[in-house]
């Protein structure tokens, strides 16, 4: 080949005269082994590709000696730190006389119910397997047992947590026409999906043990309004017992949005609330401190970094957490227990995140909690137009429909994936980004935003934005946190191809969020037009974008939910929802049967 690799090619005859090509790089001896094989029977085994017109064997694995092949299902194992599958394949058949040892940990009844046979019988199977049943059933065996396990320690958590919170935490019955009352003083109509979270939600405020959900929402679904409306309800239902509310936001810009936006609906049922934010002076601080340790405000709008010891609330029932991927597991706990200690009554939780997440891995990862999801959108909203630049000359075209936008008043978001530029990674960078388009657009204000800057200064950056005094912000990741700038109609973002979906979709969504049609313009480096990219053209939906995230990414890392309890799967598929869904329906029958037998 001209990049000097050695290129060897055989045209393969099946037996019934199909042709196919079978292309190897750099293996020298078979360039000269394989054609003493002409017209002989060899074997061959890999992955099929098509392309180009014909069947491809890419690489393939040959085997010219058929007096070795079995002829029969044989279990092929993954080369690990290039130790070869053809090296492992010999050592696991002296692992046969331990399989014997291997001990049962299905609960009796599963196995019953199921007819399951036993682990070890499963495990010999799929390493012996005689014909594809013994595949089948080993495998359909292993795979429960594997989601069994996962979901058992979630479920496990969550009947711990109703155990531990039983008749500590303040059960208030729903007031239907105070729900409806409070629905319409709302300046929009709520959409289906809305009321039937806002129903499970409230269902839940009338046991007595403390509400443990999740609220799984689509960019501008309008999830804060549930949260706010469940805070009212719980507030007036139970003005005797002065009971508080506390929303927390991932930053200050946000808390500050959320306060704003809740006053008039709170004020006209004369709920007194405050804002806890780092902004504020010391005096202030103290003030609001003093006023929520005396059960003076109702509801208060802080930030996730200001839980810290000097905060006590007087009688907190209701606790929302907004943007609650952000916290790992671990976080959570400490979170809650920090709730708990600080008041006689363990309040309710809501945990909040827009970020969409596959199903199965949203029941899998936050099995210690219910989900509620919210995938209906506004009859308002319009779905942003997304394109994906393929040349220089789509680029130059989209650059002069920027300026025609920015004539009309309109902001645009400019997204970088690194700060500075860096030797070894060359990227497009804010910081280069920002000097080009103050070149291109020298007539409007265009500033710089990073996660290295300090918290104020990003803070002060976007109360300019939000002012329309800056027009263009060349930005990296941090703006993916929820922003509100309802004049930003175009988000542009360099060597796009780099970013997850996940990121993409919320990028996308920060724009969009008036009456203005807006748009998303993403551009690869070398015009790399890959699947990712494709889906984001093809639609606005979060929860569809998340599946196909899912599909071309390790389940695990799909939006940073790695966790450390959480084992790799060898045989199970995170995307079957028909047997999470039935193994979390069996996991929750054993345990209702244990609290019958304890009561």
């Amino acid at each position: 080949t001209w990049w000097w690799k050695l290129l060897s090619k055989a045209v393969i005859e099946d037996k019934n005269w199909f042709l196919s090509e079978s292309v190897w790089f750099n293996r020298k001896y078979l360039a000269t082994t394989l054609k003493s094989y002409e017209w002989k029977k060899i074997l061959l085994s890999w992955k099929v590709k098509y392309s180009f017109g014909k069947v491809t064997f890419q690489s393939p694995e040959v085997e010219t000696d058929l007096s070795k092949v079995a002829w029969e299902i044989v279990p092929i194992y993954s080369d690990i730190n290039y130790i070869p599958s053809k090296w492992t394949v010999p050592k696991i058949e002296l692992l046969k006389k331990y399989i014997s040892d291997i001990v049962e940990d299905l609960p009796e009844g599963i196995v019953k119910k199921y007819n399951f046979i036993s682990k070890k019988e499963a495990v010999y199977k799929i390493h012996f397997p005689k014909n594809k049943h013994d595949i089948e059933i080993a495998k359909y065996r292993l795979a429960y047992w594997e989601l069994f396990e996962i979901n058992y320690k979630s479920i496990s958590s969550k009947y711990e947590s109703f155990e531990n919170t039983e008749w500590k935490s303040l059960a208030i019955k729903m007031n239907s026409d105070l729900v409806k009352n409070i629905i319409s003083h709302l300046p929009f109509e709520l959409t289906d999906h809305q009321k039937i979270v806002l129903f499970q939600i409230l269902k839940d405020m009338e046991k007595p043990h403390s509400m443990q959900r999740l609220l799984e929402w689509d960019v501008w679904t309008g999830k804060t309004a549930v949260a706010l409306i469940a805070a009212i309800h719980g507030i007036i239902e139970s003005w005797k017992n002065k009971i508080q509310s506390a929303i927390m936001a991932p930053t200050e810009i946000l808390a500050r949005q959320h306060f704003e936006s809740m006053q008039e609906l709170l004020l006209s049922y004369n709920i007194s609330s405050h804002l806890l934010v780092w902004s504020l002076t010391k005096k202030q601080k103290e003030a609001v401190k003093a006023d929520i340790k005396s059960g003076n405000i109702d509801l208060v709008i802080w930030t996730h970094a200001l839980v810290q010891e000097d905060v006590n609330f007087y009688n907190l029932w209701f606790v929302v957490v907004d943007e609650q991927h952000r916290f790992w597991v671990k976080q959570r706990e400490v979170l809650e227990k920090w709730f708990w200690n600080k008041t006689g009554l363990i309040p309710h939780n809501l945990n909040m995140t827009a970020t969409p997440i596959p199903r199965t891995l949203a029941l899998t990862l936050y099995g210690d909690q219910d989900l509620s999801v919210i995938s209906q959108y506004p009859k308002w909203r319009k779905d942003i137009y997304t394109k994906v630049a393929r040349s220089e000359n789509q680029r130059s075209e989209i650059e002069l429909f920027v300026r025609a936008e920015l004539e009309k008043w309109r902001q645009v978001f400019w997204i970088s994936p690194l700060v500075e530029e860096s030797e070894k990674i060359d990227l497009a960078n804010a910081v280069n980004t920002y000097e080009t388009l103050q070149a291109i657009y020298q007539e409007f204000k265009v500033w710089l935003l990073h996660g290295k800057m300090k918290a104020k200064e990003k803070d002060s950056i976007m109360k300019e934005f939000q002012e329309n005094k800056i027009q263009i912000l060349s930005s990296t990741s941090v703006v993916e946190v929820w922003v509100n700038i309802p004049n930003a109609s175009i988000m542009c973002i360099e060597w796009s191809e780099r970013f997850w979906l996940s990121q993409l979709h919320q990028f996308r969504w920060r724009v969009g969020r008036w009456k203005y049609q807006s748009y998303c313009y993403l551009f690869p480096s070398k015009w790399n037009y890959t699947d990712r990219l494709k889906a984001m053209e093809s639609t606005n939906n979060g929860f569809e974008l998340a599946e196909i995230d899912l599909e071309l990414r390790w389940p695990w890392e799909v939006y940073w939910l790695r966790q450390s309890w959480v084992p790799d799967l060898k045989i199970a598929n995170l995307k079957d929802l028909e047997l999470i869904s039935q193994i979390r329906e069996d996991i929750e029958e054993l345990f209702e049967e244990k609290k019958k037998i304890n009561l």
